[in-house]
């Protein structure tokens, strides 16, 4: 009988204990697609998830423009990348300078 991948590693995360950091990296790595996917690829070199800690997301941004247009689409970011984890993993986005 064989048993698909995707239910073994969830297992063996739930075993281990790392649930919250293999969400965290989930949710960085979606991060950056969605914003790759809403401004283009270059925003990368500007902007990026940094890490996610009790439903919070931070992320860097070295304009304060492009801070400025993320900020204004902020709520369709958290819902796309809430979609896309499953559940309700991101409330908030943090921004830092």
């Amino acid at each position: 009988m064989l048993i698909p991948i995707k239910k073994i590693l969830s297992q063996n995360i739930r075993q281990a204990g790392i649930g919250r950091q293999v969400l965290a990296a989930k949710a960085v790595e979606e991060f950056d697609k969605i914003l790759s996917e809403m401004f283009g690829k270059s925003i990368l070199k500007k902007a990026r998830g940094l890490h996610l800690k009790n439903k919070v997301l931070t992320m860097s941004c070295l304009s304060s423009v492009l801070t400025q247009e993320i900020y204004l689409k902020q709520k369709k970011i958290i819902k796309e990348l809430n979609k896309r984890l499953g559940g309700e993993a991101v409330n908030v986005l943090k921004f830092r300078m």
